[in-house]
């Protein structure tokens, strides 16, 4: 009796060890139905392979009710676990079953112990691509037509009985339409799907809406529960596309103004753009009319020529100002898609244009060089083109050290000469930071003389506009001079008018209230002026700079001959001012230097800088003091005196 027990002890004993050396399938996806099915994963509770083994063999087959559609590869991701991946998406309708390889056993000798077999579809069709995109965010028409490609065949009937849409405002469902015959043919050759349909003709469906949708709502397409193969094999999911139809085709006029209130700019392009693509040639016939002139647009083109289907149509300046237009559209005026214009009745369409706005600009700004025998009589002028602004704009100029004076009033050009390497440097960084756009507050409480501007809201609070403020008001050192009177009176009329200065570095503002008026928010009040300044050289002389790894050279002659000039005194400065060498031209008008490096020191100042500043004074008496003539140059200017 003893021994029967202790055998069989021995036997459980073993049993238990063999369950315990089995190696067991953890997980197997997918199983059941799933729509899309690309890959089958198997994973182990131990290492199945030696992982990289070339030879290691399959744990599982795979075979499908189409065979063709099995069709793949297997390969082992790591030990534990095995991928077979299908050589393309499993069709619809089609049922797979998963069973392990018969005699599978691990490198320990673990025998695989799993489910007799393992079974997934891909249940009835489901929607693999759609075109149009919902999710590119583009308007839809209409009357849009929809290509659906699916991942399998589906009966057409069941299309029709199973898909729908959904239109907002509307309580009830929208049945589907099949586009047929050569509306599909068509459709299909525009999506380049011409061949693929003629293999797999019900994969493609082709569809629309069985009503036309009202512009600028929501659409749902819905891919209902239902949808079979011809086998009979139904889909189970349900799927929504969201659309919005495009809103109606409307024609919208523009133009710059000065103010809200105020007529379109002479100066500025009149525009009329469509939401939708209209025909060239009918575009085309749109016209701009006055009591004088039949204007006709262009469309980015001036030949005529470009695309089939135009957005806009433009009229471009100069246009005569304070005049009354007519904006008028052909007759049957319809988008490419035929639609009637939705806004007709606001055409013809009245416009009228403003005045000239004012306008003072110099020539070159924030920096630029008049050459100083360039007249006839040697007067050096900087030019400025004025339009519309005060007759008594007036250029005034104190010497330095003078005693102080109050702030010019608006209406004046002001100018400040400076002499001194590193203060001009200073002012050329200045000049350009209020050239355009804005600076903080705290630069400006730094930079300018009196009160700024008050803040109007967040966005002002601890920045301001350049042109508001004035660089050189309250100043001692500034001169100031008469314009010549326009003979018209006040306003100016468009003319460019020249600013007399003497040779020498200048800092030239204008300041005007008749810009300000136009250009800057009416809350700064009736007073608020504009301030619109740039900086100039006036010399005769050209300073050329070559900088060398050894030493460096600078070579000094006139602007009018192109001649040496001796005994000028050139100065090299860092980006700070800081005189770093100085040297005397020769006969040859050529000053040597030795012991610059060959890597000018960095300056983060105004702007990023990394260059020398090398200036050159030249004239009757020392010229080391009061020179009478001035020019400079940075080292890493390359397009001459720019």
């Amino acid at each position: 009796m003893a021994r029967i027990i202790t055998r069989i002890i021995v036997a459980l004993t073993a049993a238990v060890a063999l369950q315990a050396h089995a190696l067991q399938i953890t997980s197997l996806s997918p199983q059941g139905e799933v729509a899309q099915i690309r890959q089958v994963v198997a994973k182990f509770d131990e290492s199945a392979v030696n992982f990289g083994d070339p030879k290691a063999p399959a744990p599982l087959r795979l075979s499908c009710s189409d065979a063709q559609a099995a069709k793949g590869n297997g390969r082992w991701i790591s030990d534990r676990e095995w991928a077979f991946e299908l050589a393309s998406d499993l069709p619809a309708g089609v049922s797979c079953t998963v069973t392990p390889t018969p005699g599978f056993k691990s490198p320990s000798g673990a025998v695989l112990t799993s489910a007799a077999s393992y079974k997934f579809n891909s249940g009835g069709p489901f929607v693999q691509d759609i075109s149009p995109d919902p999710d590119n965010g583009e308007a839809i028409e209409e009357d849009q037509y929809f290509v659906l490609q699916l991942n399998g065949a589906a009966t057409l009937a069941s299309i029709q009985a199973k898909v729908w849409c959904v239109a907002e405002g509307l309580g009830e469902r929208v049945p589907v339409k099949l586009i047929e015959g050569a509306e599909r043919t068509a459709l299909l050759a525009a999506k380049s799907l011409t061949k693929a349909a003629a293999a797999e003709p019900l994969k493609f469906v082709t569809l629309a809406c069985n009503r036309r949708l009202t512009p600028a709502t929501k659409l749902q397409l819905v891919y209902g529960k239902g949808v079979s193969t011809p086998g009979g094999i139904p889909n189970s999911v349900e799927k929504r596309f969201e659309f919005k139809v495009r809103e109606p085709f409307l024609a919208s006029f523009s133009c710059e103004r000065e103010n809200a209130q105020s007529g379109c700019l002479p100066i500025r392009p009149m525009t009329l753009s469509f939401n939708a693509p209209v025909p060239r040639k009918l575009a085309e016939a749109i016209r701009l009319k006055s009591s004088k002139d039949t204007l006709k647009p262009v469309f980015g083109n001036e030949n005529g020529e470009g695309e089939s289907l135009v957005s806009s149509a433009i009229f471009n300046p100069p246009l005569a100002e304070q005049t009354q237009y007519s904006l008028e559209l052909p007759k049957d005026f319809k988008d490419g898609s035929d639609r009637p214009l939705a806004n007709p009745d606001k055409f013809p369409l009245k416009v009228a244009t403003s005045a000239m706005p004012p306008l003072a600009k110099f020539a070159a700004s924030p920096f630029g060089i008049i050459e100083r025998f360039a007249e006839p009589n040697g007067l050096a002028l900087l030019p400025v083109t004025l339009r519309n602004v005060e007759a008594a704009l007036q250029v005034k100029g104190l010497a330095p050290g003078a005693s102080a004076r109050p702030a010019l009033p608006a209406g004046k050009v002001s100018d400040l000469q400076l002499q001194n390497d590193a203060d001009i440097i200073a002012w050329l960084g200045k000049v350009a930071r209020y050239q355009d756009g804005t600076v903080t507050r705290s630069d400006a409480a730094a930079n300018v003389k009196g009160p700024l501007p008050k803040a109007l809201d967040a966005d002002s609070k601890d920045y301001l506009q350049a042109r508001m403020v004035s660089l050189l008001n309250g100043r001692t050192d500034v001169k100031a001079l008469d314009l010549p009177t326009p003979a018209s009176g006040d306003p100016r009329p468009f003319e460019v008018v020249g600013i007399p200065l003497a040779p020498g570095f200048h800092v030239v503002e204008i300041a005007s209230q008749k810009l300000g008026a136009s250009l800057l928010d009416e809350r700064y009040g009736a007073s608020r002026t504009m301030y619109v300044r740039t900086s100039a050289l006036v010399t005769n002389l050209g300073v050329h700079f070559k900088l060398g790894r050894e030493n460096a050279l600078a070579w000094v002659t006139t602007l009018d001959k192109g001649a040496p000039v001796a005994g000028a005194v050139v100065r090299v400065s860092d980006c700070k001012g800081k005189e770093l060498a100085k040297a005397t031209t020769d006969a040859k008008g050529i000053a040597n230097f030795t012991g610059l490096s060959p890597e000018p020191p960095e300056y983060s100042g105004d702007s990023y800088q990394r260059a020398y500043f090398v200036s050159a004074r030249a004239g009757s008496g020392d010229a080391q003091a009061q020179a009478q003539d001035l020019a400079f140059t940075w080292s890493d200017w390359h397009k001459g005196i720019e």
